[in-house]
C-alpha cells in the first residue's frame, strides 16, 4: 500500500490543481466571453447547467461518501477495491437512468428542440458521470495524480479553445472543447486506477451504502437546485443575455472557492480518521488550520471583488458585461461564505455521520434560493438572482454550523475573521488612488492586486503574527526561496 504523503505534500499538488482550476478556467471565460459575446455565452452556460443537474443526480452522493469510505480502509486493499466496484456499479446504473431521462425530455419537450445538437453533446456529461473517481484519489490523498491530470487536460483544452474558436460562430467548437475536457478527465482516472483496484462485480454488497447514499442524494440535489436554479430561472423568466451578465459575474466571484477549500480538502480524509478514533484535540487542531486558512485568503477576496468589481469584469469579459457590475458587487461575499459552509459541512458533519443534518441545512438553502428567485428575477433580473443566492448560502452556513457546534465538540477562532477584515480596510485608499492614476480597467488591476496582496500579508504577518504566515515563511526557507533571516518563528502544519 502506498505511504500515505505529509499534509505539506498533498497541499502543494492540491494547491497545483487549485491553480489549473483557477488559472484556466479564467483565461479560458475570459477569451470565450468576449469572443462569444453575452448572448451566446450564456446559451452554452444554460445548457451546461441543465446537463450538470442531471450529473449531480446520477452521482446519488457518491462524489462526497466515497472520499468518506475510502479514507476509513485506506490501509485494507481488498476492502477498498470492494468498495470502489460497489459504489462504480451504482454510479454506471444511475449514471444510464439519469441519461434516458435527460434524452426524454430534449425529445418530448419543443422548448428544446431550437438548440437539440447542443444538448445532445451535453448528453456525454451524463453518461460519463460515473467514471468521476475523483472520489477515490482524494479519499487515498493522490493529490499528485489529480493535480498532473488536471494540468494537463486544461492546457490542452486551452489550446484547442486558441486554435479553433475565433468567432461567434464557433459555438458548437467550443461546446465540443469543453465537453472534451471532462471526458478526458474521466478516461484519465479510469485508466489510473486500473493496476490498482481489483474490479469485482460479483457477490456485491450494494444496499449497506444505500442509506447514507440517499441522504447525500437528498443534499446533492438540495445543493445542485439553490446552486444553479438562479441560472435556469433566468433563462426561463428572463433572456439568455442575463443569464450571460450573471455567470459571468458569479464566475469571477466562485472561482476563488476551490483555492479557499484547498487546505480543507487535504484535511478531510485525516479529519475523518481523526473523529473514527474519537481524536477531539486533533478534530479541533485540523478545523482551525482550515478555518484560519479560510479567513486568510476569504475575507480580501470577498473585500477586493467587491471594491474591484467593475474593473475585474471590464477586464476578464469586456464592455459589453458592463452591467454585471453590481450583480458582482451584490455577489462578492460567496466566496468566504461557501468556505466557511465547507467547514461546516464537508469537514465536520459528513465525515461525522451526520448528513442528515447537512441535508436539513442545504433543504433550507433550497427553499429561501428558489422563493427568493421566483420574488426578484422578474424585477430585477440577475440582480435578483444574485440576492437570492447570497442570502441562500447564508442560509446553509448558518444552520450547519448550529449543528456543527451542537454535535461535534470544537471551537474556532474567530478573532481570524476580524483580523481579516480589519488587515483588508487599506484596501479602500488603494481603490481610489488607482482609479485617479489610470481610466485603463487593467492598469487599475496591475497596480492595485499585488499592492494589495502585499500590504494584507505584511499586516497579518508582522501585526497579527499570523501562524500560517509563519509556515509560509518556514517552507519557503526551506525551499531556498528567501533568506533564512526574514523568517524567525517555527510553522505548525506538520
Amino acid at each position: 500500500m502506498q505511504k500515505t504523503p505529509s499534509i505539506k505534500r498533498n497541499l502543494f499538488h492540491n494547491s497545483l490543481l487549485l491553480l489549473s482550476n483557477l488559472l484556466f478556467p479564467f483565461i479560458s471565460f475570459s477569451y470565450a466571453s468576449r469572443v462569444l459575446g453575452p448572448e451566446a455565452f450564456g446559451k452554452i452556460q444554460f445548457i451546461l447547467v441543465f446537463a450538470q443537474y442531471f450529473v449531480l443526480l446520477a452521482a446519488i452522493g457518491i462524489p462526497i461518501y466515497g472520499v468518506r469510505e475510502i479514507a476509513k480502509i485506506r490501509h485494507d486493499e481488498a476492502r477498498i477495491s470492494k468498495t470502489v466496484s460497489e459504489l462504480l456499479f451504482l454510479n454506471g446504473i444511475s449514471s444510464l437512468l439519469l441519461l434516458l431521462g435527460y434524452l426524454g425530455i430534449l425529445f418530448l419537450v419543443p422548448w428544446f428542440h431550437d438548440d437539440l445538437q447542443l444538448y445532445l453533446l451535453g448528453g456525454l456529461i451524463v453518461i460519463s458521470a460515473f467514471s468521476n473517481l475523483d472520489w477515490y484519489y482524494n479519499g487515498m490523498e493522490q493529490f499528485r495524480f489529480l493535480s498532473m491530470r488536471s494540468i494537463s487536460i486544461k492546457a490542452l483544452s486551452l489550446v484547442a479553445l486558441f486554435v479553433f474558436v475565433k468567432t461567434k460562430e464557433d459555438l458548437l467548437v467550443y461546446f465540443a472543447v469543453v465537453i472534451f475536457s471532462i471526458l478526458a478527465n474521466h478516461l484519465w482516472n479510469l485508466w489510473g486506477v486500473r493496476k490498482i483496484i481489483s474490479f469485482h462485480f460479483k457477490s456485491l454488497e450494494l444496499k449497506r451504502h444505500l442509506p447514507a447514499l440517499l441522504t447525500l442524494l437528498g443534499t446533492s440535489v438540495s445543493i445542485s437546485i439553490y446552486s444553479v436554479v438562479d441560472t435556469l430561472l433566468l433563462g426561463f423568466l428572463a433572456d439568455d443575455t442575463a443569464v450571460g451578465l450573471y455567470t459571468a459575474a458569479v464566475k469571477i466571484n466562485k472561482i476563488t472557492i476551490p483555492v479557499l477549500i484547498a487546505l480543507g480538502t487535504v484535511l478531510i480524509p485525516r479529519i475523518t480518521q481523526s473523529l473514527e478514533s474519537r481524536d477531539k484535540i486533533q478534530v479541533n487542531k485540523l478545523i482551525n488550520q482550515s478555518f484560519a486558512f479560510t479567513c486568510l485568503l476569504g475575507v480580501p477576496v470577498s473585500f477586493g471583488l467587491f471594491l474591484f468589481a467593475r474593473e475585474f469584469i471590464i477586464s476578464i469579459s469586456g464592455p459589453e458585461f458592463a452591467n454585471a457590475v453590481l450583480t458582482m458587487k451584490i455577489s462578492a461575499p460567496l466566496a468566504l461564505i461557501i468556505g466557511i459552509a465547507h467547514i461546516f459541512g464537508f469537514q465536520l458533519l459528513i465525515p461525522a455521520g451526520f448528513e442528515r443534518k447537512y441535508l436539513w441545512a442545504t433543504f433550507a438553502g433550497m427553499v429561501v434560493s428558489i422563493v427568493l428567485n421566483l420574488l426578484l428575477i422578474g424585477s430585477f433580473k440577475d440582480k435578483g438572482a444574485a440576492v437570492a443566492t447570497v442570502t441562500s448560502e447564508i442560509v446553509v452556513t448558518g444552520i450547519a454550523g448550529f449543528f456543527a457546534y451542537k454535535l461535534i465538540k470544537f471551537k474556532l477562532d474567530w478573532r481570524m475573521l476580524s483580523k481579516a477584515f480589519l488587515s483588508c480596510l487599506l484596501f479602500i485608499p488603494i481603490a481610489y488612488g488607482v482609479r485617479s492614476l489610470s481610466e485603463n480597467e487593467v492598469i487599475r488591476l496591475l497596480i492595485a492586486v499585488p499592492l494589495s496582496a502585499l500590504i494584507y500579508f505584511s499586516i497579518q504577518g508582522w501585526l497579527f503574527k499570523n501562524p500560517l504566515i509563519d509556515e509560509a515563511f518556514v517552507y519557503a526557507r526551506t525551499k531556498g526561496w528567501i533568506p533564512a533571516v526574514l523568517n524567525k518563528r517555527k510553522g505548525r502544519i506538520q
